[in-house]
This record gives C-alpha cells, sequence and structure tokens, in this order.
C-alpha cells in the first residue's frame, strides 16, 4: 500500500487533503511546526497525528507532497530533493492523482461555502472531496471529484477541469496580482482549461471571462440560472429559481446575500452536470456550513461569531448577515489582519468595510510563513483606523461582562484561539 506524507499537513488544503486520502485506504503521514491550529483536531479525529519537521521523517518508503508555502529552506523538502525521493506539490498531486469528474470551485470569495454545498448535494456514495476549512473525504469507487481552485501564485493553472465555478473575480493577493487585469487574465486562462464553466452573471468582471460552454447564475433575469427574492427576513431568504426546465421555491435559512449566491452556483452546478431529482429543500436545511464561516457560540445573551473573512468585501457581506440575524444585539469585532500586503494595498476598503460598529479591536497582523512580523508596520495600520483599539488579552476580561452583544472574532489566521478564554 503506498504511504503518502504531507508537509505543511497542518494547512487546510494540505489537511482536506490527508483526510480525504485516509478515507480512499492509503497510509498517511505528515509534518508542520508545533503550533496548535485547529486543524490539528480534524487531523486526529482521522487517527492522523502531525509530526515536528524533521529529516528523520524523511524514508524511501513514502511518496511526498508538499504545501506551495514551503521550498527548499525547509528542512524535509530539502531532505527529499537530496535523496532523490518523488515529491509533488499540493496542486500538482492533485492534478496527477484525482481522475474522475473534477468540479473545481474557484473566485475571490466563497470558494469554501460553494464547495461545501456541492460536495453536500452530490451523492454522498460517488463523492471525493477538499474542502479549503480543512474537511477531506471520500470513497474508493468515487465518481465525482469536488475541490477549491485557489488563484493565489496561479495555482489553479495547475489544473483541469470538467467543471469549473467562478463565484466572482476580485483583486486580492496583491502580493502577487499588481491588477484586477492580471487576475482577469489569470482566470481567464483557467476558464480555458475547464470543459464546461459555471460563472455567476452578475459580476461585472466575471462578465469578461468567455468560453465556449458557459452557464451563468444570478439575480437578473438574463442568467441561465437565477433567482427572485421572494422575502428576506431575519434567519435568511425565500427565493424562487428559475433553471431551464423547473422552478423550485427554496428557503435559504442563512442570513446574507452572498448565500443566495453561493447557492445559486451550487444549483447551476448541478444543472451543468445534469444532475436532477434532489429534495433541494433537505440538502439546505441539513447543508453542514464550513468551519469558521459564521460559526456560532452563545455566552449568556451574547453571541460569539467566530468568521475567517478577511477581505473587505467578504468582511462586509459577513457583517451584513450578522446585523440581519441580530438587528438588537451590539456589534463587537476583533479583527486579525491577513498579510500585511493585503491589508495596506486595500487600506480603504479595510476601512470602509468597519464603519457603523460598536466597538472595534484590531489584533496584530497574521503573517504566516509569507511575511515577517513589522512593528512599524503594525503601528501604522493601526493609526488607520480611527475607530480602532488594539486588541490584547485584557480585553477578554472587558468582553466577558458584556451583554446583548454579537461578538465577532473575524481573520484568516488563529484570532479565533481566543473565543476559548470566554466560554
Amino acid at each position: 500500500m503506498e504511504v503518502f506524507h504531507l508537509i505543511g499537513i497542518k494547512g487546510t488544503g494540505m489537511c482536506a487533503l490527508a483526510c480525504a486520502l485516509k478515507d480512499l485506504g492509503y497510509q498517511v503521514s505528515g509534518s508542520d511546526y508545533s503550533t496548535n491550529y485547529f486543524t490539528t483536531k480534524i487531523l486526529t479525529e482521522k487517527n492522523i497525528y502531525p509530526l515536528e519537521f524533521s529529516t528523520d521523517n524523511i524514508t524511501a518508503d513514502k511518496i511526498y507532497i508538499a504545501s506551495h508555502a514551503y521550498d527548499d529552506n525547509n528542512i524535509e523538502v530539502s531532505e527529499i530533493k537530496k535523496q532523490g525521493y518523488q515529491l509533488y506539490y499540493y496542486s500538482n498531486f492533485i492534478e496527477h492523482f484525482f481522475n474522475k469528474t473534477k468540479i473545481g470551485v474557484s473566485g475571490t470569495h466563497g470558494k469554501t461555502t460553494v464547495t461545501s454545498l456541492i460536495k453536500d448535494f452530490l451523492p454522498k456514495d460517488k463523492t471525493t472531496y477538499i474542502i479549503g476549512d480543512g474537511r477531506g473525504g471520500g470513497v474508493k469507487d468515487y465518481q465525482y471529484f469536488v475541490f477549491e481552485a485557489c488563484e493565489y501564485k496561479n495555482h489553479f493553472l495547475n489544473y483541469t477541469f470538467d467543471y469549473l465555478v467562478i463565484n466572482n473575480i476580485e483583486l486580492d493577493h496583491p502580493d502577487f496580482f499588481k491588477t484586477v487585469d492580471d487576475v482577469l487574465h489569470s482566470f481567464q486562462q483557467a476558464s480555458d482549461r475547464a470543459k464546461c464553466l459555471i460563472i455567476n452573471g452578475d459580476d461585472s468582471n466575471c462578465q469578461k471571462i468567455s468560453h465556449p460552454h458557459k452557464i451563468t447564475f444570478g439575480l437578473n433575469p438574463n442568467n441561465d440560472v437565477y433567482a427572485i427574492i421572494k422575502d428576506q427576513h431575519q434567519y435568511g431568504f425565500l427565493i424562487e429559481v428559475y433553471k431551464q426546465d423547473e422552478t423550485i421555491l427554496l428557503n435559504i435559512p442563512y442570513p446574507g446575500i452572498f448565500m443566495v449566491y453561493n447557492v445559486l452556483a451550487c444549483l447551476a452546478t448541478l444543472e451543468a452536470m445534469g444532475i436532477k431529482n434532489i429534495n433541494y429543500q433537505e440538502k439546505i436545511v441539513n447543508f453542514q456550513k464550513p468551519y469558521r464561516r459564521q460559526e456560532e457560540y452563545f455566552y449568556y445573551d451574547n453571541i460569539l461569531i467566530d468568521d475567517y473573512a478577511h477581505h473587505p468585501t467578504e468582511i462586509k457581506m459577513c457583517l451584513q448577515a450578522i446585523k440581519q440575524k441580530y438587528p438588537d444585539k451590539k456589534l463587537i469585532v476583533i479583527f486579525q489582519p491577513h498579510t500585511y500586503s493585503r491589508t495596506l494595498h486595500l487600506l480603504n476598503e479595510f476601512k470602509e468595510a468597519f464603519q457603523d460598529l460598536d466597538i472595534f479591536y484590531l489584533e496584530k497582523t497574521f503573517t504566516s510563513v509569507r511575511e515577517q512580523y513589522d512593528e512599524e508596520k503594525e503601528e501604522f495600520i493601526l493609526k488607520q483606523f480611527s475607530n480602532a483599539k488594539r486588541f490584547n488579552v485584557q480585553v477578554l476580561k472587558q468582553i466577558s461582562k458584556m451583554h446583548n452583544a454579537c461578538i465577532l472574532f473575524l481573520g484568516a489566521g488563529d484570532v479565533s484561539k481566543h473565543i476559548k478564554s470566554i466560554i
């Protein structure tokens, strides 16, 4: 039996890949830094116990898969190349290994939720999946493989797709993409690698992507799959969805207009694949939301919310959803920026996103392996937000005494760790 060793296994994509390989019956090991990230729990539930980076982990009897975050400066990657062992990088391995019907989900925002929706709507006994919140799984005789296709550093150009979903297109990852035109060029290249494209027809940048086999979705009736919002309520939306040969009345029990688009992306994908006879309402009600996507914890009359949003557009949508669901509660936000490059490049957009809050705290930037901590940049960023206070652990004591508040822990880093100090 093949043995796979994953370098950087605690990254969300790598964790999901490890879990999928485990479900497919392979032996899986992996290594990373000793930091206890939320994916550690996901891995241990699959009986995968991450090791610390060490050349002792490198032996001749394994196939190695490395996160794109690690190059020759990593001791394990360096040792593998020195010994001449087989090494794949994450996206190259996925393209090489998974050879059934491939459904890739891309776009600047919403990839994880749409991937999760498609996975839940497809037949469980025919689907293998890799989701960007660290969840992965599947069955040996799978027919469909659904996965996130991230645009960062053009990783999604390593894939070919039977179906490619594009939720939206916006400038992100400014450490790699310099202009929106750069982003559009990459998304067009990715689209050219797909047999069928499912794309947001309401998004102005998505409208610039061409493809001979394209299905559009949105709220505009000009789309191939579109919806009319019949009612908006505190906990979600009632929509009427129009497809080629059927109309569906659907209650979406999640606030935030982005969830309407996520559901439409899923339904348009099923339409493209020719999958029919689904109890759509039952699937939506039983949908398992991704980790760290408006996860709620209750503390007396407060709601603690953990959310992964880290781009201004995502943040606006997140805050809008919370205000829709909890209009009578104070809104307190602890935001952890994700990389200096993104924060500084989109500074005005971030400032706009964080208006109209009751209390706003700014955590230190999460730099990961991409950037080094920079105290001068930290102070500069804090000064740009006139309504922000610097977050520290003493703030948690103040928060624990609050009443009738939504307390949002926001960001793509490790800000959610503070929730355990309250509940």
